[in-house]
């Protein structure tokens, strides 16, 4: 459980310096920009209960804010309301300038015009695009166009077998 929240946190992390860098060191809140030196995350649920997230997360954002100056103003979503959210924000124009997804969503969100691409100059401002591994890149939005986002993590699968049992086992 420690790894997890370990791993989740890092994430969040990371997600916050990579955005605000991108942004230029504050981007807006909730739409407008009254706040240029604060953010709003939407934080998927991702732990055992919303409060756990914000648990976990919080510390997180603290030390961010302590080391950039920015404010994050976090709102853990749960997974069955996050969809309607999301959608809702795009229509109104009142969304987060950060959000936790998988990459099911992505793409069509980039299509709807929820997700603004990260281009050539978004991928500049943290450290380049050959930082991420183009599979998992090519997952985040619509084939074609620029990714819609930037993957937080990406798994290695891999089968491991026994050549000897397997050969017996024909």
């Amino acid at each position: 459980m420690r790894r997890i929240r370990a791993a989740a946190a890092g994430a969040v992390t990371l997600s916050l310096v990579l955005t605000a860098a991108a942004c230029g060191g504050g981007s807006t809140s909730g739409g407008s920009n009254s706040e240029p030196k604060s953010l709003t995350y939407w934080a998927s649920n991702q732990g055992a209960s919303i409060e756990v997230d914000k648990k976990v997360l919080q510390p997180e954002l603290d030390k961010f804010e302590k080391k950039t100056g920015i404010k994050v103003k976090l709102e853990v979503v749960p997974w069955a309301d996050l969809l309607n959210r999301i959608l809702t924000a795009t229509t109104s124009g009142q969304g987060p300038d950060i959000l936790n997804i998988g990459n099911t969503w992505s793409a069509s969100l980039q299509s709807s015009g929820a997700l603004l691409p990260w281009d050539a100059k978004n991928f500049e401002a943290i450290g380049g695009k050959d930082r991420f591994v183009e599979s998992a890149l090519g997952s985040t939005g619509v084939g074609g166009q620029d990714p819609a986002a930037v993957p937080l993590y990406s798994m290695a699968y891999a089968l491991y077998y026994n050549k000897k049992m397997f050969k017996d086992a024909g």
